[in-house]
């Protein structure tokens, strides 16, 4: 934990709640730093990290391209490993039925998960 906390950190500006709920479920606390550089969204993170160096807590299918290629290392996943459930919602009578379908067939495919 001490040497996370010398690294240096990326954050973005309004959602810090990836790194709030990773170091909460390892650690079993909030984080005392702040991070070093605030970007305006996670795919800033993502592009900061290919070109230095750095940490940050990013959603694994939005860098798994950039793990596979090598241009950003997963150092650790953390002894729990934090999960995130994302809802899918929508009417229930719409005339845009097929592009929702496709929405969600898109969805399972790139986040991995089977209903």
């Amino acid at each position: 934990e001490e040497w996370l906390k010398q690294e240096k950190w990326y954050g973005t500006t309004g959602d810090m709640e990836h790194l709030f709920q990773f170091w909460i479920l390892n650690f079993g606390h909030k984080p005392n730093f702040r991070p070093n550089y605030i970007v305006p969204n996670l795919n800033s993170i993502i592009r900061c990290l290919k070109g230095g160096t750095g940490l940050a807590v990013v959603p694994d299918f939005l860098c798994k391209n950039e793990i596979e290629n090598g241009d950003v290392k997963l150092i650790w996943e953390g002894d729990k490993k934090l999960e995130n459930t994302l809802y899918f919602g929508c009417r229930k009578k719409t005339m845009y039925q097929q592009e929702i379908d496709h929405i969600k067939g898109l969805f399972r495919q790139i986040m991995g998960k089977i209903n």
